[in-house]
């Protein structure tokens, strides 16, 4: 287990299936998404994605960091069993930076708070990831 600070707007627990949110948006990501199309079915159910939704990276980036259709509640939560995809994907990176980058741009003085919650065992991976 690493010491490393953790960013604001990530949480490592130890079971994400408990972890509960009061007055938030809750999205889970279940264990075992392999494929792209998967996690951002999930999301954009989830997070309700406009209708403009592109279904690919750049757009979840995009939708991610304006979430401007979520009126209530400000706060959204996505919880994950697991890390998607397989260890040495390059989507498992790209995933995991452009959800940095949409957890940094939101906090509790945005019109938004973005919280990503992973067990405790990715806590090494998700931080180190660029």
């Amino acid at each position: 287990m690493s010491d490393s600070p953790c960013p604001v707007g990530f949480q490592f627990v130890d079971a994400p299936a408990l972890y509960s949110a009061a007055e938030a948006r809750v999205v889970r990501v279940p264990a075992g998404l392999l494929r792209k199309r998967d996690l951002l079915t999930v999301l954009a159910r989830g997070l309700d994605f406009p209708g403009y939704f592109g279904w690919n990276w750049d757009a979840l980036e995009e939708c991610l960091r304006d979430l401007a259709w979520i009126e209530h509640p400000r706060r959204i939560v996505l919880i994950h069993e697991a890390l998607p995809f397989q260890p040495d994907w390059d989507n498992r990176a790209t995933y995991l930076s452009i959800l940095k980058e949409a957890v940094a741009a939101w906090g509790p003085n945005q019109a938004h708070e973005l919280i990503a919650v992973f067990p405790e065992r990715c806590r090494d991976e998700v931080l180190s990831a660029d």
